[in-house]
């Protein structure tokens, strides 16, 4: 089992969750994070100019049986080109999934 997770911008989202839902992966986990750039930028906050270097992104996780690695991939990235091909993904391995409220283990945990 992996974990498939994926830094992008919030507007990406709707295209990413739809590109998800499309290839059969309806169980998502989305979390609104900050993240650094190699740049920088001049924002007005209140009257007062700042340097801004950390920007807004939504980090998208889906955990899927290893067969099913290539088609998480290939949905996020034809969600994220959408809607400006902007994002990162990263796949880590799971060693293993427990129901909390069942109890069971395993790649069951996931249907």
């Amino acid at each position: 089992m992996k974990n498939v997770a994926a830094l992008i911008r919030p507007e990406q989202l709707p295209a990413v969750k739809a590109a998800l839902h499309e290839a059969g992966m309806v169980k998502l986990t989305a979390l609104t994070v900050m993240g650094t750039a190699p740049r920088t930028e001049q924002r007005r906050y209140r009257g007062v100019e700042q340097k801004v270097s950390l920007f807004r992104r939504v980090r998208v996780e889906v955990v899927v049986n290893d067969a099913d690695v290539e088609k998480a991939i290939e949905a996020i990235s034809h969600g994220a080109h959408e809607t400006g091909g902007w994002g990162t993904i990263f796949v880590t391995d799971l060693e293993e999934i427990v129901s909390i409220w069942t109890g069971e283990r395993g790649p069951r945990v996931l249907s």
